[in-house]
């Protein structure tokens, strides 16, 4: 019967966790580049006698990682000749304080000192890993990932991918950063995009998340969490039970 306390309080904290991501997602539905996060779980019945040989069993729930969802989402038509995406596996690269992340779509702009740079104001790296400068008046890029300044090439984009599975974590803003898959593993190493990559400009890639099935996702994850409620006030009633009554007796 404890048991069954531990495993239905286990179950509500479980349904928690996938709550707090599946409203992560839905916020995130107008958020360029993002990808869905999904809740990689592992439940485990271990059975055993006891010392008067009766069988018991215990169940064990545990999160084991959060995994992203890597389909492409929507592309969608902005006619900004400096919004780009990309088609096919593989990422763009921008120098943040907290060093080098990716992204796979943004709407790029000039700063002060007239270097590419998204809307949070990250340096777009070259090839070379260096931030792009653009000297002209006119900034374009083609689908091969060449930046042209008033028509004349200045750099080439920096586009890289990674073994798969994707080692990378969400890091806000439509980036990802990379993790060390085991501690000591150091982190994966960028590897060139296929021949298959390249970049759409004038669009941007929507989210792939879909509000629709984030509700119903939450409608049944609440639900979930109810029934694991209901039997740990069922246990907790029947303990009361046979503490105070049973004993009395």
């Amino acid at each position: 019967m404890v048991n069954g306390l531990y495993s239905a309080g286990e179950g509500m904290m479980l349904q928690v966790r996938k709550q707090e991501l599946t409203a992560n997602n839905t916020a995130n539905v107008q958020t360029t580049g993002f990808k869905i996060t999904r809740l990689v779980t592992h439940d485990t019945v271990q059975s055993r006698r006891d010392i008067d040989q009766y069988m018991r069993s215990r169940e064990d729930q545990r999160i084991d990682e959060v995994g992203i969802d890597w389909k492409a989402g929507p592309l969608v038509n902005t006619s900004n000749p400096l919004d780009v995406a990309m088609r096919g596996d593989g990422f763009m690269v921008a120098q943040t304080p907290k060093g080098e992340r990716y992204f796979r779509s943004a709407s790029l702009q000039l700063n002060a000192d007239r270097q590419l740079v998204d809307l949070s104001g990250s340096q777009v790296l070259d090839e070379g890993g260096n931030p792009i400068q653009i000297p002209g008046n006119k900034a374009t890029i083609t689908a091969d990932g060449r930046v042209m300044s008033d028509g004349q090439e200045v750099a080439t984009l920096r586009r890289v991918d990674f073994p798969k599975p994707y080692a990378l974590q969400q890091d806000g803003g439509g980036k990802f950063r990379t993790y060390e898959t085991r501690p000591g593993a150091g982190l994966p190493s960028p590897v060139p995009v296929s021949e298959n990559t390249s970049l759409e400009t004038g669009f941007l890639e929507g989210s792939n998340t879909n509000p629709v099935e984030n509700m119903v996702q939450m409608i049944t994850q609440f639900r979930s969490y109810e029934a694991d409620s209901k039997v740990v006030q069922a246990v907790d009633s029947t303990l009361d039970k046979a503490v105070n009554m049973v004993g009395r007796v």
